[in-house]
């Protein structure tokens, strides 16, 4: 009977980087966060949706990393002297409402209104791979800029949706969705 685990360096494979690419995308959650010098953020949790995986354009994306995270940071803007404002840039929020579908004229009153809102949605974005040096130690790591974030081209069919979207079904009411009810 075999052991735990055979010790086989070549099967020790980062999966942790996505392929650079155009991937359909499930936000599963949005927090606050900051920097340890008090630069602020909102982090957008991810996950390559698992239900395209026979869609042709995406065997190189979706296909080959269904399921796995992607954490994007969008940061409050600097000012000309590189000092933190403080405040998003409106065109990055803008950019992340209209790829969500968060109607135009809507009137967001504050920032957690806008990541409750931004959670359990679907939208495609280009994700890239860039070499990172940090503390002397190079590694590779994704960027994905809100500027290249759109509407999803695959809209999750209308079971996913009454199950994903936060503003259908009865308000206050407690529904536990566990993770194979998620297309993402």
């Amino acid at each position: 009977m075999a052991g735990f685990l055979n010790v086989d360096y070549k099967k020790a494979v980062d999966t942790s980087i996505l392929s650079a690419g155009t991937y359909e995308m499930g936000i599963n959650t949005v927090n606050g966060d900051g920097s340890n010098n008090g630069h602020e953020c909102m982090v957008f949790d991810m996950i390559v949706r698992k239900d395209l995986d026979k869609v042709p354009e995406l065997t190189k994306t979706n296909a080959k990393h269904h399921g796995q995270h992607l954490f994007v940071r969008v940061w409050t803007a600097k000012d000309a002297n590189g000092n933190d404002t403080g405040s998003y840039k409106q065109s990055d929020l803008n950019y992340i409402a209209k790829a969500v579908g968060i109607p135009d004229g809507a009137d967001i009153k504050t920032q957690d209104d806008f990541m409750k809102m931004c959670e359990n949605r679907t939208v495609r974005v280009q994700v890239g791979v860039n070499d990172n040096e940090y503390k002397g130690e190079k590694r590779k790591q994704n960027s994905c800029f809100v500027n290249t974030w759109r509407p999803t081209k695959y809209p999750l069919q209308d079971s996913q949706a009454k199950q994903s979207d936060p503003f259908q079904g009865n308000k206050g009411s407690e529904t536990e969705i566990n993770d194979n009810d998620l297309p993402f």
